[in-house]
């Protein structure tokens, strides 16, 4: 099986993706920079050289053609002159070729006597020179006037200045030469290298100064992402202090509830077993005690009311007695699910009321901790007894269903509403105790009531100790 060549591409930081962006930037740049001033030198050269040849030139011709006419023809003796200068003279190594144009296009002289009498078309650098411009250019030759040079010379600096003559003074006649480029070449070139070499220091410079504030720069953002990277680990560690106090929380709440309820039920089983049984002894005594004194029912005097009156309040108390022993224990909770207990808590209300409760719950609701059963338990308790109490003969609706890991429960009545606020400090225990209860599983309460509007009573409780609301 042929090897897997694996390549680990390491990120760059924010540091070196900059400063490569700052090269290219600077590269670009030099490189722009460079190139103008390289064609600015050149320019400037060319236009120095060809300015000096033009004023000497022009300073030749000037006295040799100032009887000259545009469209008119040079005179033997001015060919000769010419050719004095430009052919035989000192300026032949300087000037490689020589013409003298008309306004027509026509060369009426030339070093080179095969151009004579040769017509052109007027444009480019001839017209603009006809115009009273001067005009210079390193050319390559490829023009059609051109193919004698062109023979000889691979490029030549071509310079048209204007001759003016008459009075006033205009343009008569263009006079056109070349010269050799091999001197003005090195110069040009000479000069480039020398900006070049200007410009790659001052590019050099400025990244070094560049590189140097990067770096600071970075040097500060790694600073602080340390310490932010520092705070960070604290933040999650208090997170994780947090998390765990608020885990031992819920679970101390579901000991609590599991707690309280065990106690409840060990004091129903002490009033049952306890008072209630004395009370009832005390009963089967009393009886027996009052139809042994036959005499005293039999007298119809007074007495006979207080034993009554004596019996039937003991009768009373041992039914609160036991009343209230089998409101403080649940028995067999444990082994019902949540649906099952809520269905324990509107059966127990609806035999002790005499009412009938309207029923929705989600049987999809499943296990829960023992803690949460029991809490919905008690909240359904306190909830249908407050709404028996203080809204009588006023529809109630009970509805638990499941909303994720949450059940969510509803008690609702359409009886004649009140104050939360004002209950609330009235010092009344009921609400409370219920607020408490779901808030110790980590669970949430609301109450929605006013006067005349009915009462509504919405909770959730986590279906697991490990759920948190919001978390």
């Amino acid at each position: 099986m042929p090897a897997v060549l694996r390549l680990n591409f390491t990120p760059l930081s924010f540091s070196r993706q900059f400063m490569l962006a700052i090269v290219a930037v600077l590269l670009v740049g030099m490189t722009i920079i460079g190139s103008w001033i390289g064609r600015q030198i050149e320019s400037s050269a060319i236009n120095r050289a060809a300015s000096i040849a033009a004023v000497y030139v022009e300073s030749i011709l000037a006295t040799q053609l100032h009887g000259y006419a545009s469209g008119g023809e040079l005179s033997t003796a001015t060919h000769a002159a010419l050719d004095r200068v430009f052919v035989d003279g000192p300026l032949r190594r300087k000037v490689v070729r020589f013409k003298l144009w008309d306004t027509g296009g026509r060369i009426i002289y030339s070093s080179d006597r095969t151009q004579l009498g040769q017509s052109y078309p007027v444009e480019g650098e001839l017209a603009a020179a006809l115009a009273g411009e001067l005009q210079a250019s390193i050319s390559k030759l490829d023009d059609p006037d051109n193919l004698p040079e062109r023979e000889r010379w691979p490029q030549l600096l071509e310079v048209y200045v204007p001759i003016r003559t008459g009075t006033p003074p205009r343009v008569s006649a263009v006079a056109e030469f070349y010269h050799s480029t091999e001197n003005l070449d090195r110069d040009i070139r000479t000069a480039q290298q020398r900006s070049w070499l200007l410009v790659a220091a001052a590019t050099a410079g400025l990244y070094l100064l560049l590189r140097r504030m990067v770096h600071r720069a970075s040097d500060t953002i790694v600073d602080q992402q340390r310490d932010l990277r520092r705070q960070l680990q604290q933040l999650r560690s208090a997170l994780d202090d947090n998390e765990r106090m608020r885990e031992r929380l819920r679970e101390a709440g579901a000991r609590t509830t599991a707690l309280n309820e065990q106690f409840l039920h060990r004091v129903a089983a002490d009033l049952h077993d306890g008072p209630a049984q004395d009370i009832a002894f005390a009963l089967l005594r009393f009886d027996t005690l009052a139809d042994s004194c036959s005499c005293i029912a039999a007298a119809g005097c007074d007495s006979s009311l207080d034993v009554r009156n004596t019996r039937n309040a003991l009768h009373s108390a041992l039914a609160e007695l036991r009343t209230i022993a089998a409101g403080l224990s649940i028995p067999g909770i444990a082994d019902l699910s949540l649906a099952e207990t809520v269905r324990r808590a509107v059966r127990d209300f609806e035999r002790k009321s005499g009412k009938t409760v309207r029923l929705d719950v989600d049987d999809a609701l499943g296990e829960a901790p023992l803690a949460a059963k029991i809490t919905t338990y008690r909240l359904l308790q306190e909830s249908l007894n407050n709404a028996w109490l203080h809204a009588r003969g006023a529809e109630q609706k009970v509805c638990v269903r499941r909303d994720r890991e949450m059940a969510l429960i509803e008690v609702s009545d359409q009886g004649s509403g009140f104050d939360p606020q004002a209950t609330a400090a009235s010092g009344r225990l009921g609400l409370a105790f219920m607020r408490e209860r779901v808030g110790l599983l980590g669970g949430s309460f609301a109450l929605d009531s006013a006067p005349g509007q009915g009462t509504r009573i919405v909770a959730q409780l986590p279906l697991s100790l490990e759920t948190v609301p919001g978390g």
